[in-house]
């Protein structure tokens, strides 16, 4: 079963998830997405809810919907969600992450020696 959290729509929260394992590789371009039914017993949600949730994943081109069968993702699924993530984090993230850190007054040489020092760790990693 899939937690549910506080803090954002439940439908933004099964979007994400899916986008997650489209990153991931678990869903790759053509593969047929879990039924309404399916998503509803894995979050214990309304199924209304996942209606939504498909809605907008179609919307952002992430899926698409053939009558009777399903959804299933699209062909430019990954490069769409890369791109509106990349963008969010370029927009939001990042800048609250550099207000933050100043007002810490964190070093941001530090930051960046502390990023270098972890992507030589996971590289070291099996």
């Amino acid at each position: 079963m899939n937690a549910i959290t506080d803090g954002k729509p439940i439908y933004i929260q099964v979007k994400e998830w899916i986008e997650n394992r489209i990153i991931k590789g678990v869903w790759k371009t053509g593969d047929q997405l879990p039924s309404l039914r399916e998503l509803s017993a894995e979050f214990r949600i309304n199924q209304n809810t996942i209606v939504r949730t498909y809605e907008a994943i179609v919307h952002d081109g992430t899926a698409y919907s053939v009558r009777g069968m399903g959804y299933y993702v699209s062909d430019c699924a990954l490069e769409s969600i890369l791109q509106r993530r990349r963008q969010e984090f370029y927009n939001s993230t990042l800048p609250r992450f550099l207000n933050q850190i100043s007002a810490l007054g964190i070093d941001p040489v530090e930051i960046a020696n502390d990023y270098l020092l972890k992507l030589k760790d996971n590289e070291s990693k099996p």
